[in-house]
This record gives structure tokens, C-alpha cells and sequence, in this order.
């Protein structure tokens, strides 16, 4: 193993600016994603920094950047509140522990040399999965979106028909900064692709949101936000925590093959070879150190790892440097988070999340493999009717028994 695996033509500079350039794009997301999760703001903010340092020390990609991601914070609140209340000390206790087990089942597969078995699973399958996972986030967000509660029970599809049935009932102003907010990212997106539209519209929605008293109109705001970094906690276990391990289970599984997927499609990019296993192992310590300080559960970010390239990153130092904007952040700035309003977060999360969507792929697919594209769809179906866990488990077991059977009849 090559610690930060430097390349020839190594330049901090590089790594410096990168660092700085996710730093300040994580801090949006992070707390965008703890809210997803059902944890207050700062467990994101914590879920961003102790990963960054302890996986930039044992990894073996170059580029991999860790902490919290939409898919998964969704699989985390899908998984704890059916037994415990969102935001509240047993949730976040139960967080922490669901944490710990996922860390320690990821680096058990690292240990043990698991990695290798993800180049048999099917893209198609994992797709899928993330087709409906970016489904139920966008569901998530409407509620936040249109200032309205919509019902905890029924289908996915349920709630959209009951936001549509019901949509007088709307928060006008709450409705107009979601939907402005959302047009405003794409279009920005489109047009004017290297302006840092998330975090002016951050600023600019915080100082409205402070100057004329958007919290007195109606309109739901993030709230108080603790000053100061994370301090080492020991959660509370009992037997009941048991009744996480199969969630645990399934978000160590998908965390896993999504990040060998991405580690791999990014291993070009760096002087030493991926060591798979190695990499299942740092992204296990990093989830069981980050857990005891109390946060969110970490995994590979696709769009930040991408971003990370783009900007000039060359090593896991450039991750390091990002830790610094969030020190920085939970020292001196948790103040000014209070303001944000959260159809603004909510939009960034749509927005974030729009881009899981693989357009190409299945466009692909249904061109030159139907069998690929139905293990696609039949992926997605089942994660949006019986959940993550059985969704990529069924998916799984499909396209294996689709192997099985094409094998068999080739020979």
C-alpha cells in the first residue's frame, strides 16, 4: 500500500484547490442528506469530516471522496423509523449503531477479500436500484418542497396523487422558493455550468430568509445548529438493535458494489493499481470511526468523486483539505445555518439526486440486451414495492438465476 498513492508529477497546489472547491460543496449536500436521513443538519456536517481524514490515510483510490449520499441516507431513514421517531435521541442513537454494524461488515468483506465477487453483478441491477432510490428521494422531498404533510402510509405513487389531489393546500411561498430554486440550478446548470449555483443561492435564500423573517410567513427553516466539532461518544446497544442487522446488511452490500463500481471506472486516473479490498476496508474504518463521533453513515460520493477529477484532485490529500472547510464551517459559520430555509435544501436534493437517473444506459439497453433491460426495470419495480433491502436482493437473485438458466442452455 502507497500512502496517498503520489503520483510523479504530484502538485499540492492541485490538491489544495480541489480540496477547498468539495469542501465547500459537500457542506450543502451533507446537511441536504441528514435531513433525508432524519437527523438533524449537523450529523451531516460530522458525517463529512471524520471519514474524509480516516479514509484518505488506508485507501487505495485516488479519488474515491466519502461521506454523506443521498441513496444511502434514504436506505438509513427507510430502515430506523419504522422503530424509532426521526430526529429524536433514540433515532440518532440507533443511526450510530447502524453505522457501526455497516462499517464492520464492510471491512470484514475487505478482510476477507470479497471485493472480486462485484464484477459479477450485473449494471443493469445495481442501476435499478438507483433508478428507484432517486425515485423515493424525490418523493421525500416533496413534502419539505410544497410546505404540506403528506400521508406516512400507502405506495410512493400514493403520496404523489395525494400531493396532486390536495395541492391548494400548498404553502404558497414555501412552493414558489422549491420550484424557482429547482428551475434555477437546472438552468444554470445548462448555461452557465461553472457558477457555484448551490452555494449563491444558499447565501442569497439565507440573508432573504434572515431580512424579511421567512420562519414568521410560514416557511420551515433548518433551526439551530450546535457550534463546534464532534466529540467521541459511546452509543447505547441493546438486543433490539438486532432488528438493524438485515438493513445493515443491505446498505453495506449496495455502499460496497457502488463504490468498487466507481473506484474502478476512476483507476485509469491514478499511478498504482485499485486494490478493491483495500478500499472495502478503509470504507469500513472510516463508517466505525465516524460513527462514534455521531454521524450520519458515510459512502462514496459518485458526484463528488467525479467533481473531484474535474477540479485537479491527484490524492486523498485534496480530501484532507476538504475537511478543513468543515472544520472550519462547524467552528465559526453553524450560526448563519439557521436561516437557510428547507424548500431550498429540498430543491438541492432533487436537483442532486435528478442525475442517478442513467438515461443512456437504458436507452442502451433496450437497443442491444432486452434481458439487461428487464433485470433494469424489474429492479427498480421491487425496491419501489417491497423496499431497498429486498429491492436489490431480488434484483440480484433474477439476474443470477438469468445467468444460471443462459448458461445452461448455451452448453
Amino acid at each position: 500500500m502507497h500512502l496517498f498513492n503520489l503520483p510523479e508529477n504530484y502538485s499540492l497546489k492541485n490538491d489544495a484547490i480541489a480540496g477547498l472547491t468539495i469542501g465547500i460543496v459537500t457542506i450543502p449536500q451533507a446537511m441536504a442528506f441528514a435531513l433525508l436521513a432524519g437527523l438533524p443538519p449537523i450529523y451531516g456536517l460530522y458525517g463529512s469530516l471524520i471519514p474524509l481524514i480516516v479514509y484518505a490515510f488506508f485507501a487505495s483510490s485516488n479519488f474515491i471522496n466519502v461521506g454523506p449520499v443521498s441513496v444511502i441516507s434514504i436506505f438509513v431513514f427507510q430502515i430506523i423509523s419504522p422503530f424509532e421517531s426521526p430526529f429524536t435521541t433514540d433515532y440518532i442513537n440507533s443511526a450510530v449503531i447502524l453505522g457501526l454494524m455497516i462499517g464492520l461488515i464492510q471491512f470484514l468483506m475487505g478482510f476477507f477479500r470479497l471485493g472480486s465477487f462485484a464484477k459479477y453483478l450485473h449494471k443493469s441491477v445495481i442501476s435499478g436500484f438507483i433508478q428507484a432510490a432517486a425515485l423515493v428521494i424525490i418523493i421525500s422531498q416533496l413534502s419539505p418542497g410544497f410546505g404540506q404533510e403528506l400521508p406516512v402510509n400507502g405506495t410512493y405513487f400514493g403520496k404523489v396523487f395525494y400531493l396532486i389531489s390536495n395541492i391548494s393546500l400548498s404553502h404558497s411561498l414555501t412552493t414558489f422558493l422549491f420550484l424557482s430554486s429547482l428551475s434555477l440550478l437546472f438552468v444554470f446548470a445548462s448555461y452557465f455550468p461553472k457558477f457555484p449555483t448551490t452555494i449563491m443561492l444558499l447565501i442569497l435564500s439565507g440573508l432573504a430568509s434572515f431580512f424579511f423573517d421567512f420562519e414568521a410567513m410560514g416557511v420551515t427553516l433548518i433551526g439551530e445548529v450546535p457550534v463546534g466539532l464532534p466529540v467521541f461518544i459511546l452509543p447505547s446497544f441493546s438486543l433490539e438493535n438486532l432488528r438493524l442487522l438485515p438493513g445493515a446488511l443491505g446498505i453495506a452490500f449496495v455502499a460496497s458494489i457502488g463504490s468498487v463500481i466507481m473506484a474502478k471506472s476512476l483507476e485509469e486516473n491514478q499511478p498504482f493499481p485499485l486494490d478493491v479490498n483495500q478500499d472495502l476496508k478503509a470504507l469500513g474504518l472510516a463508517k466505525i470511526a465516524s460513527a462514534f463521533f455521531g454521524s450520519l453513515v458515510p459512502a462514496g460520493s459518485f458526484n463528488r468523486s467525479i467533481l473531484n477529477i474535474k477540479v485537479g484532485a491527484q490524492t486523498q490529500i485534496a480530501g484532507l483539505f476538504a475537511a478543513l472547510v468543515i472544520i472550519f464551517t462547524l467552528l465559526f459559520l453553524t450560526p448563519m445555518i439557521y436561516f437557510l430555509p428547507q424548500p431550498i435544501i429540498a430543491a438541492i436534493i432533487v436537483y442532486s439526486v435528478y442525475f442517478l437517473f442513467d438515461f443512456s444506459l437504458i436507452k442502451q439497453l433496450f437497443a442491444t440486451s432486452k434481458t439487461d433491460a428487464f433485470y433494469l426495470f424489474f429492479t427498480t419495480i421491487m425496491t419501489l414495492v417491497f423496499g431497498f433491502v429486498y429491492g436489490i436482493f431480488l434484483g440480484v437473485f433474477i439476474s443470477l438465476l438469468g445467468n444460471y438458466f443462459r448458461n445452461k442452455t448455451t452448453n
